[in-house]
């Protein structure tokens, strides 16, 4: 099991997986409604920060310091990715600063690996502690990756359906002279579905697999 403290040194001014004008577009809302700018923008916070909490990790960019007393295989794997070889502050094992030839990076996953012997054919276990400082993560909203984009949306249009639903909750028909017309109860499905995921959530937990972290 992974043993890391993180301190974050310099912490993200935003947070959020996408814009206002990205949100508006993937909903099918036009630019220059501003009707519901406020209650949309709150929703891409609370959206994003669900987002986050379903995979156990920061997006954001961030400056951390990370201290691991314990890793896998001479593997470690850093909490914000991805991270650029240039965007590496810092590196040091057992209280011994390594050189940049002493441990490789792969920038994509963050998983950074201690080599030792830069010529060696594999790696070697970190020797402990392993202090890591540098900067990684995306610049949000821009650098989000359209997965998440995508997910964050999805969750936003099934609340939207929810605050709809509930304004005709409880009202099964209208009558006016010889006309009818009847509403479907929304409570009625969720008292079936009490307990199971909605179509929603689980589309979106789909799309964010490839971007959980997974502590080993």
């Amino acid at each position: 099991m992974a043993d890391v403290t993180v301190k974050v040194l310099t912490p993200a001014a935003n947070f959020d997986l996408l814009t206002l004008d990205e949100a508006k577009l993937l909903l099918g809302m036009s630019k220059t409604d501003t009707s519901q700018d406020e209650a949309l923008t709150m929703m891409i916070s609370i959206y994003s920060a669900y987002v986050a909490e379903i995979c156990n990790r920061t997006f954001a960019k961030e400056k951390v310091t990370e201290t691991w007393r314990e890793t896998y295989d001479g593997r470690l794997f850093l909490t914000h990715w991805p991270v650029a070889e240039g965007d590496i502050e810092s590196v040091s094992s057992a209280c011994v600063d390594l050189f940049p030839d002493e441990y490789e990076l792969e920038e994509a996953s963050g998983k950074l690996s201690y080599v030792g012997n830069p010529c060696g054919p594999e790696a070697t276990p970190w020797p402990w502690p392993a202090i890591v400082t540098y900067t990684g993560g995306f610049d949000l909203p821009i650098e989000a990756p359209l997965p998440l984009k995508q997910a964050t949306v999805i969750l936003i249009r099934e609340e939207k359906m929810r605050m709809q639903q509930a304004q005709v909750a409880g009202i099964r028909q209208v009558s006016h002279k010889d006309s009818r017309v009847a509403f479907f109860d929304p409570n009625m499905l969720l008292i079936k579905t009490a307990g199971v995921k909605s179509p929603g959530t689980q589309a979106a937990e789909s799309l964010l697999r490839q971007y959980m972290r997974f502590w080993v």
